[in-house]
């Protein structure tokens, strides 16, 4: 093999073991109250940095998405998906409600 091969063949071989180490971009979480439920009913972010939940209403009502821990109070009308974005948060679980709805099982966001 010529040096010149034996080049472009390392620098292959460089590029697909880089590939294969890259990590893929985290996702957003995402919350879905369906059927009087939320699911997942506990989601886990990373402690100390903001983040952004996606938050859908798969029910025929609208509910009320609320967390006093959190300072978040969100309508969120049937069919329809919200963001919600938070600070930085310590370490902990941040409970959640639907506050129209309070036969609905409560849910946790869980920053670690």
């Amino acid at each position: 093999m010529s040096r010149k091969n034996l080049v472009r063949f390392a620098a292959s071989l460089l590029i697909l073991v880089g590939a294969g180490t890259a990590r893929a971009e985290p996702t957003d979480p995402e919350i879905r109250l369906e059927h009087g439920r939320f699911g997942p009913a506990q989601v886990a972010v990373p402690a100390n940095t903001p983040f952004k939940v996606r938050v859908t209403n798969a029910d025929t009502v609208a509910i009320e998405f609320e967390s006093f821990e959190l300072h978040r109070e969100r309508v969120v009308q049937p069919g329809e998906t919200i963001t919600i974005y938070f600070p930085p948060l310590a370490s902990g679980t941040y409970q959640f409600f639907d506050d129209f709805h309070h036969d609905t099982p409560p849910g946790a966001i869980v920053a670690q």
